[in-house]
């Protein structure tokens, strides 16, 4: 017996329906765009110095010497290791940057 194959599309497409609210995953940065600054801050009557991942935000280390804080961002900035990830993940974080400075 031979089926009969028709040449008409099918009218169902495979869509993936989405709603207000649905997390959706986040966009890749590109290595050019994220990078590691360290930033001086007073903080509780102490001066620290904070190596801030851009353009996420995340604090990712809170010195008091200026050369360690160096030290990690150009690492950081030299070897790129979480730019495939997005940044860092949370659980690695002291925190964002706009939570440290509206808390003081």
């Amino acid at each position: 017996m031979v089926k009969k194959v028709s040449n008409q599309k099918s009218r169902y497409k495979n869509k993936t329906i989405t709603f207000p609210g649905d997390r959706t995953p986040a966009k890749s940065v590109s290595k050019d765009k994220m990078f590691y600054e360290k930033k001086l801050s007073k903080y509780k009557g102490k001066m620290r110095w904070l190596v801030i991942e851009r353009p996420t935000g995340n604090i990712i280390m809170a010195s008091p010497f200026e050369d360690e804080a160096e030290k990690i961002a150009n690492f950081q900035n030299k070897h790129k290791l979480w730019v495939p990830q997005g940044g860092l993940p949370k659980f690695l974080v002291i925190g964002k940057i706009w939570q440290i400075l509206h808390s003081m």
